[in-house]
């Protein structure tokens, strides 16, 4: 029956996330979350850090991620190609339109329509993810519950991708030697 419910779940999740792995993550959130209490909120937040550490989709990553952790290897496979699937059968049919009807402006104009809202949920889920972070809460309650060590790499990362644009891999990879030498020596 698990199996059946990782279908059901993980297909809706791909049939709905509309703009890529990251605006995916209300979503997951919600149905993995929220509605099925198969992960709590500091384990959906892990989850997302390995999935964006391993190689591949976010979105596929997680779905792999939740599979496993509900259904072992099989539970994992069904979680992967369920959501897959919507994906697949939304742009077969997508591509079959878009050739036929490209040059009409509605279909231009539905496009240019659709950016801001994908925009806006990655904004939402990082918004998220930062209060979680340096606040431990998805609400900012008071200031004295700031995690500094996390707010200080957060700036440093940030200061260092904003100006010197190096590599994401080498930010992540000192942001972990930040975190093990700040939260080591407490």
């Amino acid at each position: 029956m698990i199996y059946l419910e990782i279908f059901w779940c993980y297909f809706q999740i791909g049939l709905f996330s509309i703009g890529g792995g990251h605006a995916a993550l209300p979503v997951v959130q919600s149905m993995v979350v929220e509605q099925r209490g198969w992960l709590t909120l500091p384990e959906f937040i892990g989850m997302i850090t390995i999935s964006e550490i391993a190689p591949g989709a976010l979105a596929i990553n997680t779905a792999t991620y939740v599979g496993v952790t509900m259904g072992g290897i099989l539970g994992g496979i069904i979680a992967t190609l369920s959501c897959m699937l919507p994906s697949f059968i939304i742009v077969l049919t997508l591509a079959c339109l878009y050739t036929k009807y490209s040059q009409l402006a509605i279909v231009s104009g539905a496009l240019d329509g659709i950016r801001p809202a994908v925009t806006a949920l990655i904004g939402v889920s990082g918004m998220a993810i930062m209060l979680l972070t340096l606040f431990d809460t998805t609400i900012l309650t008071e200031i004295r519950s700031v995690d500094c060590i996390a707010l200080v790499i957060a700036l440093i990362c940030l200061g260092i991708l904003r100006w010197k644009k190096p590599n994401p891999v080498l930010v992540i990879l000192g942001a972990g030697i930040l975190g093990v030498f700040g939260y080591g020596l407490l």
